[in-house]
């Protein structure tokens, strides 16, 4: 765990490459997510065929890019799981 108590990424379900790209994929704006199994959600606010720009309840921006080389999803972290409101 993380200092404020919230799991890393190793310590959550870590989905295939695939399962990750077809739950960005299905994003719509306003949605809700959790990245790598930490408390923090972020609100979907922009989303395009490879990437996902989302906000925090601080008005903090995150994007989440596709290599496309490896096929893999980043922030500042490889993306191991994605969380969606509906899961």
């Amino acid at each position: 765990m993380t200092v404020d108590g919230s799991e890393t990424a190793s310590e959550s379900e870590s989905l295939a490459p695939k399962e990750i790209t077809d739950r960005l994929s299905q994003l719509e704006v306003g949605e809700t997510i959790r990245v790598n199994g930490r408390q923090r959600t972020y609100e979907v606010i922009d989303t395009d065929t490879y990437s996902v720009i989302a906000e925090d309840s601080a008005g903090r921006q995150i994007t989440i890019s596709q290599n496309l080389q490896s096929g893999g999803w980043t922030i500042n972290e490889e993306v191991s799981h994605i969380e969606t409101a509906r899961d």
